[in-house]
């Protein structure tokens, strides 16, 4: 009896000793199991850290892009539309240069610096030859009306300048339009016509302007046209303003020096002293007519004949 309860007891002891040991294995695999997944957790929690970190540079960097794009994107539309606007008006000036072609060789016979004695003798030839001109005027004082004979013609009268004194005229870009809109009300009252048709005194490509206001030229050719005007320039010099009084035919010959182009622009004057370019005249017409040419008068329609701006 005592042997069995003793058996019993050595049994309980062995049993509890294993269950003690398998605790123990339990107890240290936790903790390698623990340990493990604590560098694993230590580990995972650093990568978070620095993923966030780059995630945050990432859209720092993005942002700092989108507003470099943006700005770039604002110069880059700034130049698209100013290329368009190129485009558009190298489109409508080809049109423009295309319906003249097909309406044929187009002469514009101008004459500047009237009204003068010879306004009325230059009428005559031209409605005896049926033909039509363009006058530029300036002040011409007591011939002044002789601007209603140049509308009642059927002809166009066009600006030039109030005073034509260089030194006043480009003083400034104020004294240039205060010039211009003299000789805009002046035609004006006298005729009953508002013309924007307009030459610059000494033409767009003159470098006498530069004395009294240097690069005054580049601004006003801009001006003008945002202000409304069409101005016009030649493609053909007479050569009549070279002298006083130029020979009869060096005018003449003058006038046959035509470019190749269809629209032709011929530059003559109208002054008290140009005698010999009155004289010339009928012969002048009469070369374009053998030539092919119909005359026209210079209008918002007809294609701008602009020299280069030098100052």
């Amino acid at each position: 009896m005592e042997k069995q309860r003793l058996s019993i007891v050595v049994k309980q002891n062995n049993l509890f000793k294993k269950m003690i040991f398998v605790l123990s294995l339990l107890i240290i695999l936790i903790s390698i199991l623990l340990a493990v997944f604590g560098v694993k957790y230590n580990k995972t929690k650093q990568n978070l850290k620095t993923v966030a970190a780059q995630k945050a540079a990432v859209e720092q960097s993005l942002s700092e892009r989108e507003s470099l794009f943006a700005d770039e994107k604002g110069s880059l539309n700034g130049e698209i539309s100013k290329l368009n606007e190129q485009v558009s008006l190298k489109r409508e000036q080809e049109s423009r240069a295309l319906a003249e072609a097909n309406a044929g060789k187009v002469v514009y016979l101008t004459f500047d610096d009237g009204p003068s004695p010879n306004t009325p003798r230059i009428i005559d030839i031209l409605n005896e030859n049926g033909v039509k001109a363009t006058f530029f005027v300036k002040n011409g004082g007591k011939y002044n009306g002789y601007m209603k004979n140049i509308t009642e013609s059927g002809n166009q009268i066009a600006l030039h300048s109030y005073s034509h004194n260089y030194p006043q005229v480009y003083a400034s870009e104020q004294a240039f339009f205060d010039d211009l809109q003299k000789i805009s009300d002046l035609v004006y009252n006298e005729t009953g016509v508002r013309t924007n048709i307009f030459r610059f005194p000494g033409g767009s490509s003159n470098t006498i302007s530069r004395k009294y206001s240097p690069g005054i030229m580049t601004t006003l050719t801009k001006e003008v046209q945002e202000k409304g005007y069409c101005y016009f320039d030649w493609n053909v010099s007479s050569g009549d303003a070279v002298s006083r009084e130029q020979p009869k035919n060096t005018i003449i010959e003058n006038c046959k020096k035509v470019p190749k182009s269809n629209t032709i622009v011929v530059l003559l004057h109208d002054s008290a002293v140009k005698n010999t370019t009155v004289e010339a005249l009928p012969e002048i017409i009469a070369y374009y007519k053998s030539m092919g040419y119909s005359f026209g008068v210079l209008s918002e329609k007809t294609y701008p004949i602009h020299q280069k701006v030098n100052n």
